[in-house]
């Protein structure tokens, strides 16, 4: 038998530590996730991405009873991304992503200075459901460097990458599609 082992890395910051484009995807998924419709689950979410061309987009949570037709903050942003995007001749491809979420009707209050974390586990941790993890690595044009930025239900940020969040993906890759060259 022989065994393959991944490590994943998440790093944990202070909103002062990002560069300012990640500072303004932060604040634009924290704004945004306020209006969020998850009558629901209770759980508001917002998402924004910055795409290759440098626009930004955003999307939050909207719910309904039925649950198959929930749209994901990540999916609205991209499907924002893509229509936008495409008008401009344009491949919506992503290279950063932002999500905020937490209990309904709470601000998260972004962390700003330094200050001590709590003790965390990885599985409190989550940049995005399995849905959208497959939705941003098909959209990423399979690029594992793509950032994805976590604010924290505490304030602070946890950045890690599309290759560490989703480190096992099936994709358009593994059936021979060049993604770029099928959205021609």
């Amino acid at each position: 038998m022989r065994t393959i082992s991944r490590t994943i890395k998440v790093e944990l910051l202070n909103f002062s530590e990002l560069s300012p484009e990640e500072q303004e995807l932060v604040e634009t998924a924290a704004r945004v996730r306020m209006c969020a419709q998850s009558p629901y689950y209770h759980w508001w979410v917002g998402a924004a991405i910055r795409c290759e061309s440098g626009e930004v987009y955003d999307g939050c949570n909207t719910e309904n009873v039925n649950g198959s037709e929930t749209v994901h903050a990540e999916e609205g942003a991209f499907i924002m991304a893509v229509k936008e995007e495409r008008k401009q001749g344009r491949h919506a491809k992503i290279q950063a992503m932002a999500i905020a979420g937490g209990p309904e009707g709470t601000e998260i209050e972004i962390v700003r200075e330094a200050k001590t974390s709590p003790t965390i586990k990885i599985n409190e941790l989550c940049f995005a459901c399995g849905h959208c993890l497959q939705v941003i690595w098909e959209n990423s044009m399979v690029d594992p460097n793509v950032v994805l930025l976590l604010l924290t239900t505490w304030g602070e940020v946890a950045r890690t990458t599309i290759g560490d969040a989703y480190p096992m993906p099936f994709g358009p890759e593994n059936l021979g599609v060049d993604i770029r060259q099928s959205l021609k």
